[in-house]
């Protein structure tokens, strides 16, 4: 395989794990200009990074072959059990710094006394300040409709969904904040990517492909949305046939559909 063949698979596995490329390239520890240089063919690809790539989700076979691994699945339960980690994690945090009362203390040989604790507690209700320093209404909507399509793709794909609020739960502990409208307006596209990787984890699955019957009909309207109204018609048109020498959406298998889906999200980030 040639190395601009490494370098557009690395594209597409970025874009299939919704990463932008600041993003993907802070979070590998390198830096975007030496992301861009991978991701265009111009140097090869250092193994220090496909070891960082890979800790973030990268499908590190399909970089080298272009055939998906297997264990597609696996890393996504993997993902999985850490977000429930730190759903309990922020549980138990919320537990230790409530109210304590009627505690018990005992130890051994000793008489199990009940000891009353009287806290006087003060709430502070912080101030939500939309557009100025969090998140604007408009964001807040954006958030709310891709954690209501993660957890439809959650009860299609899992044996045990998540719900609501263990999604709202994650995201609020992702960015350290008690409440989602209280995302800080300069970490709004952190919490975007965060929902919009796991809806990828989820929809990249061949189980979502299996029971989801409208797993196609999303992508085609994903697709036909963006293409309109980025003004990428002809771009697509072109894509098709250099690619897959096809015309037609519906022409495509269900991963060369994968594929001009990832291709899509990754040309409307740039716009």
């Amino acid at each position: 395989m040639e190395r601009i063949d490494l370098a557009l698979n690395l594209v597409e596995e970025r874009s299939r794990l919704g990463y932008s490329r600041k993003n993907f390239a802070e979070q590998a520890g390198c830096s975007a200009e030496s992301l861009r240089l991978y991701e265009s063919g111009q140097v090869n690809i250092p193994a220090d990074f496909l070891l960082a790539a890979v800790q973030l989700g990268v499908d590190i076979q399909f970089i080298f072959t272009g055939i998906h691994s297997e264990n597609l699945n696996r890393v996504s339960e993997e993902v999985d059990r850490k977000i429930e980690e730190n759903i309990a994690k922020t549980t138990i945090e919320n537990q230790i710094n409530g109210n304590v009362s009627n505690a018990v203390i005992a130890s051994s040989g000793s008489v199990v006394n009940q000891v009353n604790t009287q806290q006087h507690v003060t709430k502070t209700i912080a101030e939500v300040k939309p557009g100025i320093e969090h998140i604007t209404n408009e964001q807040a909507a954006k958030l709310q409709a891709l954690v209501k399509q993660i957890v439809e793709s959650e009860q299609i794909t899992k044996t045990n969904p998540k719900t609501f609020r263990a999604v709202w739960s994650s995201l609020n502990a992702y960015c350290k904040v008690p409440k989602y409208n209280l995302i800080p307006l300069e970490n709004y596209e952190k919490a975007e990517t965060y929902l919009r990787k796991w809806l990828g984890r989820l929809g990249n699955t061949a189980t979502s492909r299996k029971k989801d019957p409208d797993w196609r009909k999303k992508r085609y309207a994903y697709i036909k949305l963006n293409i309109k109204q980025f003004n990428l018609e002809d771009w697509l048109s072109d894509y098709l046939i250099k690619n897959f020498s096809v015309t037609s959406l519906t022409a495509l298998s269900d991963d060369d559909l994968q594929k001009t889906y990832s291709a899509v999200a990754s040309k409307k980030r740039k716009k």
